[in-house]
């Protein structure tokens, strides 16, 4: 019995969730509401775009102005072959800052290479912080 609750406490605490996140934004991000996409590369709008379409929880929308959340994404490289990307949920109305994601590095293990580090890299995002915090 001692096991299993081990096993299930260690579990939890090493579930990869951003705890700091408000309550205003858990608000704005609710399933099927409507995101804006922002960065300052097109290529990496492309692919955000395409990884939260596939997972299907929110609605990219073009228009910031019908936009319930913008999501604006921060991309730098390091070395050869690694983007790393955070985001932060910002207010349409207010243009404030709600919140802002930890850094995810594109994939580097051979089960899920991808040679096009910024679709790795938003695909990360997706997987590793808005699906385990946005159920």
């Amino acid at each position: 019995m001692k096991t299993i609750i081990l096993i299930l406490l260690t579990t939890f605490i090493c579930l990869p969730q951003d705890n700091d996140i408000t309550k205003e934004v858990f608000a704005i991000a609710k399933r099927g509401n409507k995101v804006s996409l922002q960065c300052q590369d097109e290529n990496a709008i492309v692919h955000a775009k395409n990884a939260i379409e596939s997972w299907g929880y929110w609605k990219v929308v073009s228009d910031q102005k019908k936009a319930d959340f913008i999501l604006k994404f921060y991309l730098r490289f390091e070395g050869a072959g690694v983007c790393i990307v955070n985001a932060t949920f910002v207010d349409p109305k207010t243009d404030d800052v709600l919140y802002s994601t930890r850094e995810v590095t594109s994939v580097k293990e051979a089960k899920g290479f991808d040679f096009n580090t910024k679709r790795s890299a938003m695909r990360q995002i997706v997987e590793q912080v808005f699906k385990p915090n946005f159920k």
